[in-house]
């Protein structure tokens, strides 16, 4: 942006509109003159005006500016991250006297994904992108504020310029950008750069799979409709062999008279051998019923099947994993169709609902109720009881801390105000988090405090507050015990005048909880 607020991509040319309605609509960009720089860097302001006036061929030039206008400010937006993560290690350095690099980025890139409310790992992403533009890449920094250069073109060259020689660098990123000249989208240039990369530097092949062979995991990710993503980052050659084999089991199964697509036999079967169990199927989630199976899994039985001992071990596996569902109790007895919630997911329709309250083989109930002994509170007694242990995973869902998603199940419980000094081991004094944010709030990089039960308000190194809301909401007491209940409007009110809104779940036969017996009630 220029003295005068008006933005120009690669130093020619301005974003004016021209054409016969310009004069008409003053201009496309009209940008404010003669603005002082405020603390914040800025210099001016820029508008659109007059799209409806636009011609074909303005408004091809105009979106063209506007692409540039879009690199040019992710440039600056890199500039600013470095610049915070610069001000988190000196501000750390004077704090406790030594450097810790991971521990500098992770606190920065914390703050930014508050700031931007982005998820923490894309906050990381941007921030290395930009330590590594700021530092050993600021020829392709230029090029992107320029507005010659996408962000995705620039990703290519940071992930290709990796375990390139120090003093070879420069040269070889310099190839590359000649080489994202040539107006290629991004795929296209990916696939050269890589090609370039390969021919230049082969010993880094090695070392680039063994990096990423590392970097093997499975993800779950919650999709529409009662659908998820189930997926897993795997070497290429196994990745393609499970496909192979998969797609070969389906068409068997089309040939021997299944009316299924192949992508509907392939995520079926690819259930089955994972679960060991075909009799989970539901027909009423917009699965398939087991009796449109064309003896598929007879024939699996009678050539396939492990042994007895094999297969009695993998129920027991089956029967340590837990899933937890929450129910309304007239929607649990067909009094209403609400929905209920699956942890870890969201809605689920009634039907299902009930159906795996059907085949629970334990059942727990979430709510506070007169006849159960369900504990919301054992004062200065640390450890917190497996009754309370599972009513805050209901409640929490996920790590409290702002915008992260890892889910409670996986998580640790922390004292909001820390035993040590006072706190008591109640549900208004305890959240979950990940292990690496209970270490923020540990060692007072971040602070948390719960006035309201359930609601945690965070103070960050940078001394911006934030809220996070529990994955339920609390209903007042005393309302009725059903989908009525509301969630509690008047944040300032006594926590004992609060209680969770009456769900219920439960768990595996051989988690025997503490606390009492509740079978399920059929």
């Amino acid at each position: 942006m220029d003295q005068d607020g008006s933005f120009r991509s690669s130093g020619t040319g301005d974003l004016t509109g021209a054409g016969p309605h310009a004069g008409a609509s003053r201009s496309v960009f009209e940008a404010a003159a003669d603005v002082a720089p405020g603390r914040d860097g800025f210099t001016g302001s820029l508008a659109v005006q007059g799209v409806q006036f636009l011609t074909q061929d303005e408004a091809g030039a105009v979106l063209s500016r506007l692409d540039s206008l879009t690199r040019w400010a992710q440039a600056q937006q890199a500039k600013v991250l470095h610049r915070m993560e610069t001000l988190f290690r000196d501000d750390l350095l004077q704090e406790v006297g030594r450097e810790d690099p991971a521990l500098t980025f992770s606190l920065a890139a914390e703050e930014a994904a508050a700031i931007l409310h982005l998820p923490t790992n894309t906050a990381k992403m941007l921030m290395s992108d930009a330590g590594r533009l700021c530092t050993t890449h600021t020829a392709t920094l230029t090029r992107l504020e320029q507005g010659t250069l996408s962000y995705g073109h620039v990703q290519a060259v940071l992930d290709q310029s990796q375990y390139v020689p120090g003093p070879e660098l420069a040269g070889f990123e310099a190839g590359l950008l000649e080489l994202a000249a040539e107006g290629q989208t991004c795929p296209q240039f990916r696939v050269k750069a890589r090609r370039m990369r390969e021919g230049r530097y082969p010993e880094t092949i090695p070392v680039r799979h063994k990096s990423a062979f590392e970097a093997r995991r499975v993800c779950l990710v919650p999709d529409e409709d009662g659908m998820s993503w189930l997926s897993a980052l795997l070497p290429a050659a196994r990745a393609q062999l499970i496909y192979t084999q998969l797609s070969t089991a389906a068409r068997g199964e089309q040939a021997s008279g299944d009316p299924r697509g192949v992508d509907q036999l392939r995520a079926d079967i690819l259930a089955d051998l994972l679960e060991g169990d075909p009799g989970d199927d539901v027909t009423d989630s917009g699965g398939f019923d087991r009796s449109d199976r064309k003896g598929c899994r007879d024939d699996r039985d009678t050539h396939d099947s492990p042994s007895t001992g094999n297969r009695a071990a993998k129920d027991r596996t089956r029967a340590r994993a837990e899933i937890l569902v929450l129910i309304t109790a007239e929607t649990l007895f067909g009094a209403d169709e609400q929905p209920a919630e699956l942890h870890g997911y969201g809605p689920i329709g009634p039907e299902a609902a009930r159906r795996l309250a059907r085949e629970a083989a334990r059942w727990t109930p979430v709510e506070r109720h007169p006849d159960t002994d369900e504990v919301l509170r054992v004062g200065r007694r640390r450890k917190v009881p497996p009754g309370l242990q599972r009513w805050l995973r209901a409640r929490d869902g996920t790590c409290r801390f702002p915008g992260c998603r890892t889910n409670a199940v996986i998580s640790e419980i922390d004292h909001t105000t820390p035993w040590s000094h006072g706190g008591a081991t109640d549900h208004d004094n305890l959240e979950h988090l990940c292990r690496r944010h209970h270490m923020f709030k540990s060692r007072g990089f971040w602070k948390a405090r719960q006035r309201v039960p359930g609601i945690i308000e965070w103070t960050s190194p940078g001394g911006r507050t934030y809220r996070t809301d529990p994955h339920l909401t609390l209903a007042a007491a005393g309302t009725t015990t059903g989908s009525n209940a509301g969630p509690c409007r008047e944040p300032d009110k006594d926590a004992a005048k609060c209680a969770p809104i009456p769900m219920s779940g439960w768990i595996p036969a051989d988690e025997l909880p503490d606390d009492g017996d509740h079978p399920p009630p059929f």
